[in-house]
């Protein structure tokens, strides 16, 4: 489980249904970011790559979303030391797996 609302909002001190929907915010943005990751990767956009993994990494550490802040931390290191853009590409793909599963658990919690 990636998504523990409740331990979230309380460690950021503010009421659930807050944390939701700027959660909700977050994930609508970050589909994006996506999409523009996948475009910049094929022509090496490295400002590109590392800009968005690093605000991805705050955002969802910020968020209390740890594994996709991981995820993005590993993007970014990779983006600004290695360049790998194989290992970049890994790493995107575990990002939009388990992003998949954050957007499959916030539907729920928000059906609840």
């Amino acid at each position: 489980m990636i998504l523990n609302p409740d331990l979230n909002a309380e460690s950021l001190k503010i009421p659930k249904p807050i944390y939701l929907r700027i959660l909700g915010k977050a994930v609508s943005q970050t589909t994006t970011d996506i999409k523009d990751l996948e475009a910049a990767l094929p022509f090496a956009d490295f400002d590109k790559i590392q800009s968005i993994s690093h605000r991805l990494k705050g955002d969802y550490d910020n968020m209390r979303i740890s594994t996709l802040s991981k995820l993005a931390r590993e993007l970014n290191m990779e983006v600004k030391n290695g360049r790998d853009k194989e290992k970049m590409m890994q790493y995107l793909m575990l990002f939009k797996e388990a992003f998949f599963q954050l957007e499959t658990e916030l539907a729920e919690c928000l059906k609840a």
